[in-house]
Formats: structure tokens, sequence, C-alpha cells
């Protein structure tokens, strides 16, 4: 018998049955959203409320026994924004489990996995006076609830969250759960919202955790990136609810962002990637003590803080430049504007043969207005400020590797320095400057470093490249000099004065001496096949110098050097042939048998002797001997210690700079100085501090 074929065709519903499908199923989720209340519950919401209000928690404790009881305060944790975070701390917490025992409902575990997961790292702004993390608290407890949770009896048709936690909550859960949970959905090649729902978690997409987890896959974006090149998550990742998203450890989002930002930049980042890192973390030539600069750039390592601040090298030129033109413009100074083109290109040029490491822009008063005026929020970078008679010009300082230049705007020479004229101008902890700063100061600080290296302060006339050329050159420094000057002023400059003539024998920066006693000549080195290095003066304390006989003649007279070291050897032998009874009271033990200790003082250096810059200058040699001295400085307190150890890195500088690196108060560092570290520190005539020759030496010996 032949049949028809069956109509397989979808047909339409009858409107009637829809409409009461859609009635159910707003019930069926209306009730699920009541699941658990009742008259008692709402009244159990009232007696927490009421207590929270009037701050009478008699029988709370005893309250918590109940069931109902937890049901309603984990409610309250989750739904109420004004009485929950009143009634969530770690104790609390703890207290709730213990009176619980031996477990929680279902209901009011489910209640506290979607607190945990709704509020993740921000669990800790609830309860910031307890010892222990909120967070982790929790976190403990979910896991302890779900290994208790019994199997259920029948199989959900849908995922359900205790028993997917109770199966992966061991990498789901944790600060770096999210990490965890995006790394497998990339394997996966699935949707992070699919994903919640395979683990039961639909609901918390749009909970903190989640919102963690799309920061994670931002930085997959960022991965993937052109170097240079804009993408939208750029601007996801400079909010703060992303930046500040937990990543590994202690580092947040926004640190791995700027660690793939600043890796994979190279030398030159884009100004769209430049402006980026400065939005989300600031300018790093700022002190080191700066809230900004630990938060975000301590973390980043040292390596990564310079490279970005060699890059606004090229930021603070561009600025300073800005500054000059737009001066010379407004003031209608026709001398300005005509000798601007000529620094523009001098400064530029040095840039593109890539001779700048580092920059210093300093701007008085009326030069940030003129500066902000123009460009407005484009300004990120960091610049000092100026006053006095500076209040009206911009300066520069530019460290050339082989030579420093200080630049100024207008009314102020150009300084050329053969070494880093002094800690000032690479430390940012100053951050004013006056005219007499940057003309007294920084010349006399340099003269005390290198008593024997020059330097120039040209002024800016129609021939100041010559001098600044010539000067370099006198002292072995060779520059393109045709990437200096314009092409009219270079063919100039050679049909008037030729190629400068480069000496061979390149003057040698000795190392910055802590005291301005200490005179060193500077060296040069040897011409070709000649015999140099044997009649080459030594710097003191150099490796060749304390190889060399005590009474062999340095940067003093022979007679006073060789007395001088001489007694301070035959203190030495003293010291060695008094055994080690010294040792016992400063380690408080007696010296190992086959590791003996030496003399406290006997592997000192020979610079404990301060030589004077001549032999007609008075000396100066500490009374104490090695093992008294040592003594004595084990005696300080900890604070002591400290700032000795600050200006023995930092010599010459003042007092207040200390305070802020230390974050110890100004009047406790004077009051360390001028009293148990009198005898060890000294102040020179620009009220900077350092540590003494002997006391640096037993300082690193006992404290390094």
């Amino acid at each position: 018998m032949k049949v028809p074929p069956i109509d397989n065709r979808p047909g339409e519903w009858p409107h009637g049955v829809i409409e009461n499908w859609t009635r159910l199923l707003a019930r069926a989720q209306h009730l699920e959203g009541k699941a658990g209340g009742s008259d008692a519950f709402e009244q159990m919401l009232a007696t927490f409320r009421e207590m929270t209000r009037t701050g009478r928690f008699d029988g709370f404790k005893a309250l918590l026994t109940r069931r109902l009881a937890a049901r309603a305060l984990t409610w309250l944790w989750l739904h109420d924004d004004v009485i929950g975070p009143r009634l969530l701390n770690v104790r609390l917490l703890n207290t709730l489990i213990e009176a619980q025992q031996p477990r929680l409902t279902r209901i009011t575990l489910v209640q506290m996995v979607q607190l945990y997961f709704r509020f993740f790292d921000r669990l800790d702004d609830r309860d910031k006076t307890a010892e222990q993390s909120l967070r982790a608290v929790l976190e403990a407890h979910v896991h302890a609830q779900l290994r208790l949770l019994p199997e259920p009896r029948m199989q959900s048709l849908r995922p359900d969250a205790l028993s997917q936690l109770k199966q992966h909550g061991y990498w789901l859960l944790g600060l770096e759960g999210p990490l965890a949970l995006a790394k497998h959905v990339r394997e996966q090649g699935q949707e992070l919202a699919a994903t919640f729902e395979a683990y039961g978690l639909a609901g918390l997409s749009t909970s903190r955790y989640g919102d963690v987890c799309r920061a994670h896959f931002y930085l997959e974006t960022l991965r993937q990136l052109v170097p240079g090149e804009w993408d939208e998550v750029l601007d996801e990742l400079l909010k703060p609810s992303v930046s500040k998203a937990p990543y590994e450890g202690d580092k947040r989002i926004g640190h791995a962002a700027l660690e793939i930002i600043i890796d994979r930049a190279g030398d030159a980042p884009s100004d769209i990637w430049q402006s980026f890192i400065l939005n989300l973390a600031g300018d790093p030539r700022i002190a080191s003590s700066s809230p900004n600069y630990r938060q975000w750039w301590l973390p980043l390592g040292e390596a990564r803080i310079n490279q970005v601040r060699g890059w606004l090298s090229k930021e603070d030129l561009r600025l300073f430049l800005q500054a000059v033109e737009q001066y010379g413009n407004e003031s209608g100074k026709e001398d300005l504007q005509r000798m601007f083109p000529a620094r523009k290109t001098f400064l530029e040029g040095l840039f593109k043969l890539g001779l700048i490491r580092h920059t210093r822009l300093m701007l008085g008063g009326i030069a940030q207005q003129s500066v902000r005026r123009i460009l407005g929020e484009e300004v990120k970078t960091n610049f000092a400020k100026m006053e006095g008679s500076m209040n009206d010009k911009a300066a520069i300082y530019l460290d050339c590797g082989d030579f420093h230049l200080v630049e100024g705007s207008h009314s102020f020479k150009i300084w050329v320095y053969l070494a880093q004229p002094g800690p000032a101008m690479k430390s940012y902890e100053k951050n004013l400057f006056s005219h007499s700063d940057l003309t007294i100061e920084l010349p006399k600080v340099y003269k005390k470093l290198y008593p024997g290296l020059g330097y120039e302060a040209v002024t800016h006339n129609g021939t100041w490249q010559r001098k600044v050329f010539d000067f370099l050159a006198e002292n072995g420094i060779g520059v393109d000099i045709e990437k200096l000057l314009s092409k009219q002023e270079y063919r100039s400059y050679l049909n008037r004065h030729g190629v400068p003539v480069v000496r061979s024998n390149k003057v040698i920066v000795p190392p910055a001496l802590q005291s301005p006693m200490q005179a060193v000549k500077p060296e040069r080195l040897p011409e070709p096949g000649s015999n140099a290095f044997e009649t080459t003066s030594y710097a003191i304390g150099s490796a060749s110098a304390a190889s060399r006989p005590l009474t062999e003649p340095r940067t003093v007279g022979a007679a006073v050097e060789a007395s001088v070291f001489n007694s301070i050897r035959a203190q030495n032998k003293a010291i060695a042939d008094a055994g080690y009874s010294g040792s016992r009271r400063l380690f408080g033990k007696e010296p190992d048998a086959g590791n003996a200790l030496a003399p406290v003082d006997s592997a000192l250096p020979s610079e404990v002797a301060v030589v004077a810059e001549s032999a007609s200058a008075p000396l100066v040699v500490n009374e104490l001997s090695g093992t008294a001295l040592a003594g004595s400085i084990t005696r300080l307190p900890k604070s002591a210690i400290a700032v000795m150890h600050y200006f023995a890195s930092n010599p010459g500088d003042k007092a207040r700079y200390a305070s802020n690196v230390l974050e110890i108060e100004i009047r406790e560092v004077n009051r360390l100085l001028h009293g148990p570290l009198r005898t060890f520190c000294k102040q020179d005539e620009s009220f900077g501090w350092s540590v003494s020759g002997p006391a640096l030496a037993v300082l690193n010996k006992l404290f390094p």
C-alpha cells in the first residue's frame, strides 16, 4: 500500500501557546530567585539590620548556629551594599563557619561562591584592618566546604556550579584563576561567555572575576598588535578597573601591559604607545620614594625604567625647543629668533647621532605656562621647576656619554662638562633649581668631584659652536660637526676653520671623588706605541694603586704621603699582633677555626688617610683604630646605619633628599647627622653630606 510522505516541515506554534510558555518561564525565574525566602527569612534579615543600626549584637554568635541565620547573613553580604560591608570581615566569616559545623547548606555555600566571584580581588577592601586577606580566607573556606559537599542524588540537566567547582576549583579559584581560565579558553578556541556557562558560572560573567578574565584577553590582543599600532584595547587597559586587576603574584594587569609594550617597542616607540605608557604609569623620572613610582615603575625593573627614560629624552628636547621658540616669538626679540635655528639644529643633531643617553628638562613658571598653553593635555612628561631669575627660562641637561651639556633658552650660556656635573642632574629627588644652582653650585661640585677635569661655559654668539667643538677636540672627543650645523653653517665653518683636530690621547674621566680633599689628576689614553701606562698617574683607590708600595708617591708629596700610609700600616700591624679579641665583641662569637676573622681594619683600603690636595695642606687622620671604629658603628641604631648607607651611595646630597628616599622625617635625619653620626659623616660647603673614608670602609665591610 502506498502512503503519502510525512510532512516534517516545522509549523508555527499558536500565539496562545507562546504566551503561556513565556509566563511559565518568567514564573520559574521568579521562584528560583526567591528560593529560600520566607517570612522567617525576611524577619532574620530585619534582625541583622536592626543589630547593625543600634550596634547591639547580643546573642549574635548564638544566632549564627541557625541555618536560616547563616543564609540571611550571606545574602546581606551579597546583596545589601549598606549593611553587607559592615557585617563582613575575617573574624565574622570564621565565626560563621565554626558555628555552622559540620558544613554549610547548599544555598548558603552558593551565596558565598557568588560573593567570591562578584568581588574577587576587591574583597580585601572590605576588611583592610585584618592581618589576613579576606579573599584568601573566603577562598580557603570555599575549598573546604566543597570537599565536604555530598554527591548530588540526581544529575542536573544544566551545569551545577558547586559540582564544577568541586572538580575544577583547584585552578579556577585563586588570584591566578582568571589567567588560567583565559589560557584555557584560548587553547579550546571557545568564547569566554560559553566557558562560564559550561562551568555553571553563567551569571558571574559580569562579575569582577569575569572582568579580570577579559583583561587577560586584552593582554593577548596587545601581544598580537603591530608595534606602534593603535587598538581600542589600549583604551580598555587604561581603565583603573582593568589596569589594577590582579595578574601574577603582586603584579597587576597594568604591569603586564607595560612590560609587553616596553619590550616590543624597541628603541623607537610610536607616539601612540608612548602616550599609553605615560597615561597609565606616568613619567618614570620622578623621585623613587613617590607612590606612583613605587606602584607602577618599581615592579618593572631598572632595565625597563632606563629604557623608557631614554625614550623620553626626545620628548624633553621637543618641549625645550618649543619653549625656546615660543619665548622668542612672544618676546619679539630678533636676536633670539635669529639664534634659534642654530641651537635647534645643534641639539637635534646630537639626538640624531644617538649621543643623548639621558636628559633632564627644567622649566620656569612662565615657561611652563607657555608650554601648557601650546600643547595643553599633551604634556605628560615630568620636568623640574626653576625659580628666581630662571622663572621665564627653560633649561635642559644632556648626558651625551663622553660629555655633558647644560643649555638654557636665553640669557644663559651653554655649559660643557667632561663628566656628570654632580648627582643633582640625575637625582629625581631634587626638583627645584635656581640660576645659582646651575651656574655656581654645579661647576663648584664638578671641580670638587673631578679636580683635574676642565669645563667650558660658552656665550651664544657667532662663534659658540666652534668653541664647543674645540673644547671637545682638545680633550680627545670627536663629533660629526656636519650633523650639528646647517648646510650653510657647515660650509662656512670649513672655509673659516677647517675640521677640528681631535687629540689622539683622549681624556679618561677618573672616578668621582667622595671628598674634595682627595685630588686626582685625569689620565689620558696613551699614544699608540708609547709606554704611557708605566708613567700615568694612578687614581687613589684603583686596583693599580692598591698594588703599589705604600711609600710610592701618588698625587701628593712623597714624604707626606709615605708618612701617613706608613703610620696606618703600623697601626694595622699592631691590631693584627693583638689577635682577635675585638672580633668576639663585634660579632658575638669566637672566630671560626677554619675561617678565622681578620682584624676588623686589616682589610680596609689605604684611603683611610684623607689625602690633602697638596703637600702643605693639613692632613686629617681618624684617631680611632679600625677595631674601635667598627665597634662604634655597630652600636649605632638601624636608622643611623640607613642614613650612612644613603650618603655613602649619594655623597654630596642634602639631608632632605635622604629624608624623602628613606621616608624618615627631616628632623630625625638632622638629629642623626649632628648627633650619633657627627664622627662618621661630614658636611661640605654646599651643605651636602658624605661618609668619611675610614667610616665608609668599615660600613662597607660590616654592613655590605
